[in-house]
């Protein structure tokens, strides 16, 4: 049996007014960031490896970018490729990926 093909999601967002290219992390990509968590400096590695790999770039070169960029700027590149990852809605939250359970009230 083959598996189908299952390409990754690609997208744009506009940073510091310029349109940059992004495209979705992989699922092992998502998992080594998960990973990442509970880490001193968490936040930090994070958001350049989100960078790095959401923008096909080196993580040399996205974490000289990330060091010297307005914060705005990191936080509207790392919330567009977490929206395209679907690791984010778009109010930067985490989507709901399991149905909530019932209420106390029966629905």
């Amino acid at each position: 049996m083959a598996l189908p093909s299952a390409p990754l999601a690609r997208g744009t967002v506009e940073v510091a007014g310029a349109s940059v290219a992004i495209r979705s992390l992989t699922r092992a990509e998502a998992l080594a960031l998960r990973a990442l968590q509970g880490q001193p400096d968490a936040d930090r590695q994070g958001e350049v490896f989100m960078i790095s790999r959401g923008c096909d770039l080196g993580e040399a070169e996205a974490a000289e970018w990330w060091d010297a960029s307005d914060p705005i700027a990191v936080q509207d590149l790392v919330r567009g490729i977490g929206i395209v990852s679907r690791l984010m809605t778009a109010d930067g939250k985490a989507p709901n990926s399991r149905p909530s359970a019932r209420s106390s009230r029966g629905t």
